[in-house]
């Protein structure tokens, strides 16, 4: 394909190589930067040709989604145990969500279950395949899993700086308050790996205390 009679011979334009520019763009600029003109300036593309891959622009924020998901799945196979084959699952979503904070927007506007979040369902099923659980049961305590982990990644992508992590509870509180005292540094913070591996633990102790007896 020649460009404007110039001679130069623009790439071949994939979907992989839109989605890949509009999510480093998302990632970097937020998720209000990505255009189509954006886009194509970033590939070296002319706008009107990322439409022969992407119908419109909710097509490309579902595969913007879509794609960012298979960042969660786990190469097979699964650790052993339900609980943790979810800690890894959880570990891996928790990390993929604050890498591209802007994938909560993207799900809750714009829904579409596309390939690699029907892989995660299936590893979230395999996980607990083990259990002696109801189906719609099994749904419940995944969905638990997932609100706790999407909820604290939404406060860790929320903090402005780095710096705002330190000193959220201040010293005189402390000292004011007896039962703050003996409160651990990191949960002092809003966000910290430290609390979402503690949180995550209190999560899987409620589920396994919900587990008939033989399925635990």
């Amino acid at each position: 394909m020649q460009d404007g009679g110039k001679g130069r011979r623009r790439p071949a334009l994939t979907p992989e190589a839109i989605l890949a520019a509009a999510i480093r763009i998302a990632d970097e600029d937020g998720l209000e930067a990505v255009s189509i003109r954006r886009i194509a300036s970033e590939i070296d593309a002319r706008p009107m040709s990322l439409y022969d891959h992407f119908a419109n622009k909710e097509a490309l924020l579902a595969g913007m989604a879509d794609e960012v998901v298979g960042e969660v799945l786990i190469d097979p196979p699964l650790p052993d145990g339900w609980r943790e084959a979810l800690a890894a699952i959880s570990r891996q979503l928790y990390a993929m969500l604050v890498r591209h904070p802007w994938l909560v927007f993207v799900t809750s506007k714009h829904p579409r279950f596309g390939t690699n979040s029907e892989k995660q369902a299936a590893q979230f099923a395999t996980a607990m395949s083990g259990l002696s659980l109801e189906s719609a049961e099994m749904w419940v305590l995944v969905g638990t899993v997932n609100d706790y982990v999407l909820g604290h990644s939404l406060r860790a992508v929320t903090i402005p700086k780095p710096e705002a992590l330190e000193d959220v509870i201040s010293e005189p509180a402390i000292e004011a308050i007896p039962e703050l005292q003996s409160l651990p540094g990191y949960l002092r913070t809003r966000a910290s790996i430290e609390r979402f591996e503690a949180g995550l633990d209190a999560v899987l102790d409620g589920i396994e205390r919900q587990l008939p007896p033989t399925s635990s």
